[in-house]
């Protein structure tokens, strides 16, 4: 079995997955600092300034809530990037065993699947390798002289050595 380094060294493991999720959390953000501008707008122009003109409140609404509006923007790389992290432990272990299967279709040989010690969905690879280890056990054993068990008549037997056929 491969050593499996604890950091991922590219940024997007899955682009598809992983640049969906990225935009949802950036528009997600978005709406949410209008949506905030908008209801302190509404507030400052109800209860602060009742007899001003929409843009004068909006104006000053700006000018009074800076601080917090330059702060917001600046987060948003920060959310992003932990969403992308958090992404790479649910993204990273499925391309792994989409790869792992995609070998196996090709003929391959593949080792046990492992995953991060971090990753979600290590029951995932444990089951993966359970059947991988049951489809080996299935596969028909060759003799010394090259033939199989099915081949001469020999009855199966399951892994306690009981024959299967009934």
């Amino acid at each position: 079995m491969a050593t499996i380094p604890a950091k991922r060294s590219r940024t997007l493991v899955d682009t598809e997955v992983q640049g969906s999720l990225v935009r949802r959390v950036a528009l997600h953000w978005i709406v949410f600092f209008v949506c905030n501008t908008i209801a302190l707008t509404f507030w400052i122009r109800l209860f602060e300034q009742p007899d001003a003109d929409w843009g004068q409140t909006f104006g000053d609404t700006l000018r009074r809530f800076l601080p917090f509006f330059v702060i917001t923007v600046a987060l948003i790389p920060a959310f992003v990037w932990d969403t992308l992290k958090l992404s790479h432990r649910f993204a990273g272990p499925i391309l792994r065993l989409r790869n792992t299967l995609k070998d196996i279709k090709a003929g391959r040989a593949v080792a046990p699947l492992k995953f991060r010690d971090n990753d979600f969905w290590q029951e995932m690879a444990s089951h993966f390798n359970d059947v991988m280890q049951l489809r080996q056990a299935d596969q028909p054993t060759t003799d010394t002289t090259g033939t199989t068990a099915a081949a001469t008549g020999t009855p199966a037997t399951d892994n306690a050595g009981e024959r299967s056929d009934g």
